[in-house]
């Protein structure tokens, strides 16, 4: 029994094992085709062209990316990867969904359909596919073709109990129609409707529903009360409805809950917040407002973000905000206001942050705040500054002017808690010891791209003692170098402890002759006198000094140029000489090749073999000599032969007497043997004579059976042979050459 069961145990062991073995295999299939992350959690096959989800992948897999492929028919094999949270099959070819599609994926969280190929709801089953994904949070379909919104036949369009957002931006909705297409969504919290051709928004119910945007699309009229089915909206954007128009004071929108709108880009001539009392910010940009009316926003007392930038407001009431108590930044930049009533940001005391750039203001007038602490006037056209134009502002901490037309700062402007004072890009030309007298906190000021020339004293300053930054960039400065006050005040603002400018900022634009230079470049030498003698002796010592190194270098250069030229002279006649005597050498071995090879030449008739002792007996026996029988020819010639052979050495020599010729002793050697006895003579010619005979003679053939006869006899006599190379010749293999010996072709 207890065998058994061991087993048992051991075969469900091996059995595990090669399962696991089996899915790691076709994991790493898997990761060979996509991007596995290191712990198998996060796979990306995006963009791979794949037709289907490859096969093998992970079941702990929980982000699963297979956007961008050709995929034209849901998966079915996902239902096995119930860890799955997100997937995301957007950009393929899907036109239609099955009930099951999303089987066994009860911890999916996000699910991508966006840039297929949908066209109409029922292809995607919206009653069935979603109600095994319990867990769904966020459902994106944007960028399909459903073309509207509303419920099938008297049924929910879409059913799930835990969606919370659902984006179809991009669907060409025109419509939204019978009943509310978010009945089947209980816990829908976000809807996104933008960028379709909407031109209505109606039988939108739903409790819970929280953010909703319809922005770029076509909406011209919203009914007063379409927002009181959607008790709990906290967020509206409209944006970029071009056509849009709220409805007047009487059947103004309505909505307890909104806390953000915007509607910005749109047609809206008034603001028409009246039916938010809750509302918190409210964004009106680049709409067509041209005036604001006495107490707009007093139903909006909760408000603290209001944005009316990019309008035509050319005038405002001093009771315009009366009621915004909680109001804490107010844009009212790029507008055609000219002038501000003095009382007109009294009535809001949490006020800090103003803007009014890009208005028609000429002069910084009375405004009245207690709480403001940040205002703009850039770009307003603003060409005075009363004297008491900051008294009003008691809690003014940043102040700009920049970009205006103020040519000078009265003296003694008044401010306890001014710290930033930007006057940049204006026409002020000059400044005083009392300019900033009254400004005890100012901790930096701003006068870029003005028209200073004179140098300030650093006295201007001495009643602000939080000075930390002065930007004096782009000026026109006369540098006199002779003031000592330019020196004190460039130590006053360029160096430590209180360093408040970069000295490269610092340049002169007068006189001629420093212009672009820096206050430092021009001014050095007159700040330090020392240093210029000291320079004038070290800059004489170093020409000097390189006078005498560049002769130095030119005559080292010099030398060595003549010595390379000597060295190179000498190698080239020395590879000159050496190639001589290669070529000599070769030449010598040559010829020696040539006559070794000319005494080595075989006779050909040494390769006859001799008849044998029978055949010689039986061969007739000649009448004439044998020389005959090396002689060729027929007829005449032979019979002329043949008499030219009987003649005898004693004939010659008579014949050659009488004709003179002196050359035929040269013809005729003697040879003698150690034989006393046996002394004969021997005529052999060698050049001259009969043609054919000189030719058998001087053949290799007889020359090797005289060398022969020579070396058999015993008492031998040496004959002197005359060579035709200096050197005797050495005994070499007949008809081979050695390769190791150089050639002449070879230089």
């Amino acid at each position: 029994m207890i065998l058994s069961r061991i087993w048992s145990l051991l075969l469900l062991f091996f059995i595990t094992e090669a399962e696991i073995l089996d899915f790691d295999d076709h994991t790493n299939e898997a990761c060979y085709t996509c991007y596995c992350s290191a712990d198998l959690t996060s796979v990306d096959c995006s963009h791979r062209g794949l037709t289907n989800i490859p096969n093998g992948i992970s079941l702990k897999v929980t982000k699963l990316n297979v956007s961008n492929n050709e995929i034209s028919s849901f998966p079915n094999n996902l239902s096995n990867l119930y860890n799955l949270k997100s997937l995301d099959l957007s950009g393929n070819l899907l036109n239609s969904l099955p009930e099951n599609a999303l089987q066994n994926l009860t911890a999916l969280e996000v699910l991508n359909l966006s840039r297929n190929y949908f066209e109409s709801w029922l292809s995607i089953n919206p009653n069935e596919v979603l109600k095994p994904a319990t867990s769904l949070k966020i459902l994106d379909l944007s960028k399909n073709k459903f073309t509207t919104l509303a419920n099938l036949a008297n049924q929910e369009l879409l059913i799930s109990s835990s969606l919370e957002t659902l984006i179809l931006n991009s669907c060409e909705i025109n419509s939204i129609h019978g009943r509310s297409p978010l009945s089947g969504l209980i816990s829908i919290r976000v809807l996104k409707l933008n960028n379709n051709p909407l031109l209505r928004i109606q039988n939108l119910i739903s409790s819970t529903l929280k953010s909703l945007y319809v922005s770029n699309c076509q909406l011209s009229y919203i009914s007063h009360n379409e927002f009181a089915y959607l008790p709990s909206l906290v967020y509206l954007q409209m944006s970029y409805n071009y056509r849009l128009q709220l409805s007047s004071t009487s059947n103004a929108l309505f909505s307890n809950s909104l806390r953000y709108l915007d509607i910005s880009y749109c047609n809206i001539f008034r603001p028409n917040l009246y039916g938010f009392p809750n509302l918190r910010k409210a964004v009106i940009k680049n709409n067509m407002i041209r005036f604001l009316k006495s107490i707009e926003f007093i139903n909006n007392t909760k408000l603290e973000y209001l944005d009316l930038s990019y309008n035509n407001i050319g005038s405002f009431k001093s009771d315009t905000f009366r009621g915004l108590s909680m109001l804490r930044y107010l844009d009212l930049s790029w507008n055609e206001i000219a002038q501000i009533p003095e009382e007109s940001f009294i009535e809001m005391p949490s006020l800090t942050q103003l803007k009014l750039a890009r208005n028609y203001l000429n002069r910084v007038g009375h405004i009245k705040s207690t709480s403001l602490s940040i205002l703009d006037m850039s770009s307003c056209e603003i060409s005075i500054i009363g004297k008491d134009s900051l008294e009003g502002l008691p809690s003014l901490i940043d102040i700009d002017l920049s970009h205006n037309l103020l040519s000078y700062i009265p003296d003694s402007v008044s401010s306890n808690t001014l710290k930033y004072l930007n006057l940049n890009y204006n026409r002020i030309s000059s400044i005083n010891n009392v300019t900033f007298f009254m400004l005890p906190r100012l901790s930096g000021l701003s006068v870029i791209g003005n028209r200073f020339t004179n140098i300030w004293s650093k006295t201007y300053f001495n009643s602000n003692l939080y000075l930390e930054r002065l930007d004096l960039t782009d000026n026109m400065w006369r540098c006199d170098c002779i003031d000592d006050n330019m020196y004190d005040f460039y130590e006053f603002v360029t160096l430590e402890p209180n360093k408040k400018e970069e000295s490269f900022n610092l340049i002169c634009n007068s006189p001629i002759n420093v212009i672009g230079q820096t206050w430092l470049e021009a001014c050095y030498f007159h700040w330090n006198p020392t240093e210029k003698a000291r320079n004038v002796d070290n800059l004489i010592w170093f020409l000097i000094v390189m006078v005498v190194g560049l002769a130095l270098c030119l005559l080292l250069v010099n030398t060595i140029r003549r010595t390379m030229k000597r060295r190179l002279g000498a190698i080239q006649a020395e590879r000159e000489r050496q190639v001589e005597e290669a070529r000599d050498r070769l030449r010598q071995l040559r010829i020696r090749a040539e006559q070794e090879a000319l005494c080595n030449t075989p006779d050909p008739r040494d390769l006859i073999a001799p008849p044998s002792y029978d055949e010689a007996l039986s061969m007739p026996k000649l009448n004439a000599s044998s020389h005959s029988l090396n002689e060729t020819g027929t007829g005449k010639t032979k019979r002329r032969r043949g008499r030219r052979k009987t003649k005898s050495s004693g004939d010659l020599l008579e014949e050659t007497e009488r004709n003179g010729d002196a050359r035929v002793f040269d013809d005729i050697e003697l040879t003698e043997t150690s034989n006393d006895n046996n002394r004969h003579r021997r005529r052999r010619n060698r050049r001259y004579g009969s043609h054919e005979i000189n030719e058998l003679e001087q053949s290799p053939g007889a020359r090797r059976r005289r060398m022969s006869e020579y070396n058999t006899l015993d008492d031998s006599v040496t004959v002197e042979i005359e060579t035709e190379v200096e050197r005797p010749l050495r005994p070499r293999n007949r008809r081979y050459s050695d390769e190791n010996q150089p050639r002449e072709s070879d230089f």
